[in-house]
Formats: structure tokens, sequence, C-alpha cells
């Protein structure tokens, strides 16, 4: 945790707080802008938006960007495209609600992952975590007419965790050997360029621009893309990795609120027994993944001190 007498004590906290409640406001927008847009045109609306303000903002790092940058840069980018394209299209069949929930499991799908790309063991609380995830999975999809049941929508969820999972094994490859806010413009101009391709390819243009298109995709794109980025970098250098972990979890708590109490979506028990065990199985994961990655730091300079 980086300190600074600048910055009052819980700013970082504080921050990350505001990113988790606009990243659960984000469901709400991706919600309303598939009222008048169609999927590939809004996710290019919106990564157009935050490719823009993050380009004038970060102008000199833009001029910076090298040849060498792009590929691994448009490759996290394209995973970061196609899980917000699996997030998109599965809201359009089930609730805002359970879709955060689904999309959180890119945590505990992380391990699994770098277990099989890049044969690195699997720890048992990863075992664990993922073990509540799948229970909490069953319940969050327990009908009390059909039983359980699993739709196009639902798996359209997973596939976006999926693909939120492998950006982040990606992204951990190179972020410790590119600058992270050339890696974050190339990222969302990959998704922007892809969203219209895509929409291009296999959409209609919108017709008209009215207020009701314009205020969704405007909130996506500056709130959830372009301010939860700086929110999310700057408060994460004021707080420990494991309360960022938390905090961050949140967002799919603040997406079921906001979609209860702006889109009126109805919750039941079951959803709420699933939510919560996926809930805790996502905070167990982050939070023992930290707590190793600190004791294994400790060991290693205690041995380098003993040297």
């Amino acid at each position: 945790m980086t300190n600074t007498k600048n910055i009052p004590k819980g700013i970082g906290d504080l921050l990350l707080l505001i990113t988790a409640i606009v990243w659960g406001g984000g469901f709400i927008g991706v919600s309303k802008s598939l009222d008048t847009l169609s999927p590939f045109y809004m996710i290019a609306i919106r990564f157009a938006i935050a490719s823009v303000l993050m380009i004038i903002l970060f102008w000199k790092k833009f001029k910076a960007i090298k040849k060498e940058d792009l590929l691994p840069g448009c490759m996290i980018g394209t995973f970061l495209f196609l899980g917000f394209t699996f997030q998109t299209v599965g809201a359009l069949y089930i609730s805002v609600g359970k879709l955060s929930f689904l999309t959180a499991l890119n945590v505990i799908i992380v391990p699994f992952l770098t277990f099989v790309v890049f044969k690195q063991h699997i720890k048992k609380y990863n075992l664990i975590a993922g073990l509540i995830a799948v229970v909490g999975f069953g319940f969050l999809n327990l009908n009390q007419e059909a039983g359980f049941s699993v739709g196009g929508g639902e798996l359209l969820g997973i596939l976006c965790a999926v693909f939120f999972a492998a950006h982040i094994t990606v992204l951990g490859q190179y972020a410790d050997k590119m600058d992270a806010i050339v890696l974050a413009i190339l990222q969302m101009i990959t998704c922007c360029v892809l969203g219209f391709i895509c929409a291009l390819l296999f959409e209609e243009p919108p017709k008209a621009i009215s207020m009701e298109m314009a205020i969704p995709v405007v909130y996506l794109g500056v709130f959830s893309s372009f301010c939860a980025f700086l929110c999310q970098t700057i408060g994460q250098k004021y707080t420990s990795a494991s309360r960022a972990a938390i905090i961050l979890c949140m967002e799919s708590v603040f997406g079921t609120a906001l979609s209860v109490l702006i889109l009126k979506e109805a919750l039941t028990l079951q959803m709420i027994i699933g939510a919560t065990l996926i809930l805790t199985a996502v905070i167990t994961a982050e939070y023992m993944h930290v707590r190793s990655e600190k004791s294994e730091t400790a060991k290693e300079q205690l041995i380098m001190n003993n040297e």
C-alpha cells in the first residue's frame, strides 16, 4: 500500500467503493441501452466515448504507443470485447441481478484457466471457492415450478465470465511489461473497433438518436468505462490489495440492488441464497489469493535476509 500525506485516510477505499457502485449501475445502463440500441452498436458507441476521453486525458501516452504494444494490447482487448459481447447479449434473456452474479464467477474461473494454459498449481482454497460457487449457481437457477433450469441466457452469462477470466489471465502476463495506461487505451480502442465491425456486419444502424438512447450509453462510456477505470487505478494505490479485491467484488451486489430498485426485478429466496454463496466464493478466492501472495513474498524476503 502506498502512503502519502496528501491523501486522506480511507480515500482509496472510497474510490473503489465508487467504482463498484458505478460498475453495478453499468448493468442497468446495459439493460436500458438495449431498449433502443442493438448490442454491437451499444458496445461500439460505449467504447468510442471511453476511447476519446482516454486519448484526450492521456495524449502523451497515446502518442508514445509502440508497434510492439499493439499485438498484446489488441489481444487483451479482444478478450475484453468478447466478455462484454456475451454479457450484453445475455442481458436480453436473463435478469440483470442474475447476470451480475454470473459475471462475478470470472474470479473463480481465473485459477482454473491459468492451470490449463500456464500449468500453474490450483490452490485448495480455489477448489473450495469453486465448489461453493457451483452450489450457488445451482440455487441461482432453481425455479419452484421447473426445478433446476439453465437456458441460453445463463450460458451466455457463463461465457461472459469465461472471457472476462481469460482477459484477466492474459492481462496478468503483460501488466508488468507494459504501461498500464497504454494497455487501457489499446483495450478500449480494440473494443470500439470490433464493436463497429460486428455492428456493420450483423446489425442495422439506429434510424434516429434520442435522449432515451443517449443517456444510458453516455453513462456506460463516461462513467462505467472511463471514470471507473480512473477511480480503480487511483484507489488501488492507496489501499491494500485484499481490501480492494473485496470492495470491487461488491459490484454484483450493487448491480442486483439497483436492478430491484430501478428495474423492479423480483428476487426469490433461491436467488438470494445463490447470490450470497457466489459472493462468498468470490470474496474467499480473492482474499485467500492475496494472503497467499503476501505469505510467499514474506518467505522470499526471509530467505534473502538469511542469505
